[in-house]
């Protein structure tokens, strides 16, 4: 609370006069995968709105190559994990982007240290979306954006996002997030599948077989029971492993309980802004609540989700081929965009582990025979 403090007190002689024409924009998404790819929309509507302005986006380092794909930004900034506690990070970043002069801020992530840093930047205008889960310090902090949005997690976040963009008079805000792959990406998937021994006539499907919070994580046993059940329904399909080079040893496990000439390991064969190519050769995609799901979701492949804990109220896969699993139990969910825990406090995983491996394939056989002779790239 000290920093807002602070800030409140400073604002009136950091805070710099406004021209009324907006030349140069911050835009904050700190998240990961998942978060970033939800957030397209809102970076595509304010590029639009803003045709001549320099946009710069401060992003998690992980998202950097992704970002570098689409075409609205002027410049990318990396906020590694850490890199704003503390005040001696916070004014380092202050003075930074107080010397670039931004004249707006829309920022799309929680906590406390953006209200302040953004606010002591001296920018005039600062749009924040205010979280549904915060503590007396963040929620004295929102005091400091001069519009907000808040989020009450019974809506997708794309809303809440629409709503902060309406504060600017930008409507409507397309909701069809959207990714891409690096130029040479897909001639190097090409290459990939044919070293692999993939048949052009074989339908392919991808299967993610884990997540940055383990707490989703299928594990082993039922990620083979899902792929036996796949391989034996048809002699036509392959499936394909994604990961990336974290998770090699278990693809390599995986491999080998298969035994199955029809079964590709990528984990690790792919930079993150080659994926989007990869995922585009998939005829159906499984995989739980992370970042792989909604690129897949971006790029309209019909998928299975397995949402385990999160709020499928404010964020889910959303294209028309999209099917969500999850547990009817009393504690789901547990894990919002704003309140995400990282082991199950029941100690049990229920949300997961008692999905059982026949409804998860059946539901990825049923999207690849509803699109069977549907021709992928």
């Amino acid at each position: 609370m000290l920093y807002v403090l602070v800030a409140l007190l400073l604002l009136p002689f950091v805070r710099r006069r406004t021209s009324g024409m907006v030349r140069s924009i911050i835009l904050v998404q700190t998240g990961k995968i998942g978060d970033f790819v939800c957030t397209t929309p809102l970076f595509r509507a304010v590029r639009s709105a803003f045709p001549e302005a320099r946009i710069v986006l401060a992003v998690h380092p992980v998202n950097v190559t992704l970002a570098r794909q689409l075409p609205f930004f002027d410049e990318i900034i990396a906020i590694p994990s850490g890199s704003l506690s503390g005040w001696q990070n916070k004014w380092q970043w202050i003075r930074q982007f107080r010397s670039r002069q931004f004249g707006l801020a829309i920022c799309c992530s929680g906590g406390l240290a953006w209200p302040f840093i953004l606010a002591m930047s001296g920018i005039p205008r600062r749009l924040g979306v205010t979280p549904n889960f915060m503590g007396r310090s963040t929620r004295f902090a929102q005091r400091l954006w001069t519009d907000s949005a808040r989020h009450d997690g019974e809506q997708l976040i794309g809303s809440t996002y629409a709503r902060l963009l309406g504060c600017l008079e930008i409507n409507p805000v397309t909701p069809a997030k959207i990714i891409a792959g690096s130029p040479d990406a897909a001639a190097h998937v090409s290459i990939f599948l044919a070293a692999a021994g993939h048949s052009t006539s074989h339908r392919l499907a991808g299967i993610a077989i884990s997540a940055a919070n383990k707490l989703k994580e299928l594990g082993q046993p039922l990620l083979a029971g899902v792929c036996h059940q796949i391989l034996a329904a048809d002699p036509e399909i392959s499936i394909i492993l994604l990961g990336g080079p974290g998770d090699q040893a278990l693809a390599k496990a995986l491999k080998e309980d298969l035994a199955s000439p029809r079964v590709i390991d990528s984990c690790g064969q792919f930079a993150l802004e080659e994926v989007p190519a990869l995922l585009q050769r998939l005829d159906v995609f499984i995989g739980v609540d992370s970042g792989l799901t909604y690129m897949a979701d971006a790029l309209n492949i019909p998928l299975v989700s397995l949402a385990g804990p999160c709020n499928m109220k404010e964020t889910r896969p959303v294209n028309a081929h999209a099917v969500i699993l999850q547990e009817q139990l009393p504690c789901v969910p547990c894990a919002h965009i704003f309140k995400a825990p990282y082991s199950c406090h029941i100690g049990t995983r229920a949300c997961i582990v008692n999905v059982q491996a026949g409804t998860i394939a059946d539901a990825a056989l049923a999207l690849l025979s509803e699109h069977k002779g549907v021709l992928r790239p």
